[in-house]
């Protein structure tokens, strides 16, 4: 119990530097309307995980400390909870393996032209198998070690060459870009942070920025071959043709769905600035900086030895009296 309470201390660390990091993100891009990279999104997935301590501390406690014992109930709760998610994550990895069993390979004439192409284009060494199948989702990528593309073919088929080649060059840039892996780990960062919802605010947010690489890293392959009207047209028609069905017909497009398209689309259509794109970066790592300094000037309070900096002296990894 005692090596118990001391991860979930660390654990409640971690968590709350990601949270204040989440925090700032989320000010950043939704108030001040800074396009984040997602370098900086993964930034914050590492800071939900990796605790930056000064060296003057240590992360786990060699001695035995009584408020360890005001822990007991909470980390065993953690560590339940975090059970229980795996445990439900596993069911959930092995439901969908089965799924996808069920489907059938596409032999659409047209949709495997366009895809080839689309294919030969972009370099990559194991180009994913094109599958069919009944999802909410009119297109996307699912697996870590052998991705699949899978799709809705009655609305795919709907849209023009030019669009689909937009939307297969997308969802190849998201195999080659690793966004599903990247994904996917963060999905276990959520489990590990479970209690606080921040975490799982910024795996929303994490996939948006995911999105936005990838459209970014689209355009620039298509450039000369789709135009950006093109590109956001495809985004808008597969978003309509994926929440207005006939069997679902009370079902539309959410406001969310709504105000995160339409931050997509402003993105695709926006005029770069290299100017605005370095002074943006230069904030950001400021910003990452700063939070590396409150974070192991915050570790002198919580780890041995503790607090190192109120005492009035200062403390080394090897002190002895």
């Amino acid at each position: 119990m005692q090596i118990l309470g001391n991860i979930f201390n660390a654990v409640i660390f971690v968590s709350a530097i990601g949270g204040i990091f989440t925090v700032i993100s989320l000010f950043v891009n939704h108030v001040l309307r800074c396009n984040l990279p997602l370098w900086f999104s993964l930034c914050g997935m590492i800071f939900f995980v990796v605790p930056f301590l000064s060296p003057d501390v240590f992360l786990i406690s060699p001695e035995i400390q009584d408020w360890i014992n005001g822990f007991r109930i909470a980390s065993f709760l953690w560590a339940c909870g975090c059970g229980v998610l795996i445990v439900h994550d596993v069911i959930r990895l092995m439901l969908a393996k089965r799924a996808i069993k069920r489907y059938q390979i596409c032999n659409n004439e047209r949709l495997n032209n366009i895809y080839t192409k689309c294919a030969a284009a972009t370099p990559l060494k194991n180009v994913p198998r094109l599958y069919c199948g009944t999802l909410d989702n009119p297109i996307c990528v699912t697996g870590v070690i052998c991705p699949v593309i899978i799709m809705n073919e009655r609305i795919i088929e709907q849209l023009t060459n030019n669009e689909l080649s937009a939307v297969f060059f997308h969802e190849l840039t998201h195999v080659k870009r690793k966004h599903a892996l990247l994904e996917r780990l963060y999905d276990y960062v959520c489990i590990l942070n479970w209690m606080n919802p921040l975490s799982w605010i910024a795996k929303r947010n994490f996939s948006l920025h995911c999105e936005t690489d990838c459209d970014f890293h689209t355009i620039r392959i298509l450039r000369g071959k789709v135009t950006e009207t093109e590109y956001a047209s495809a985004i808008i028609r597969l978003l309509e043709y994926s929440t207005v069905r006939a069997a679902k017909p009370g079902n539309g497009i959410g406001a969310l769905d709504f105000l995160l398209t339409k931050r997509r689309i402003k993105r695709i259509t926006a005029r770069t600035s290299k100017i605005k794109d370095g002074l943006t970066a230069f904030m950001l790592s400021v910003l990452l900086a700063l939070m590396l300094v409150f974070s192991m000037r915050f570790s002198r309070e919580l780890f041995y030895p503790y607090p190192a900096y109120n005492t009035g002296i200062e403390y080394s990894a090897g002190y002895n009296e």
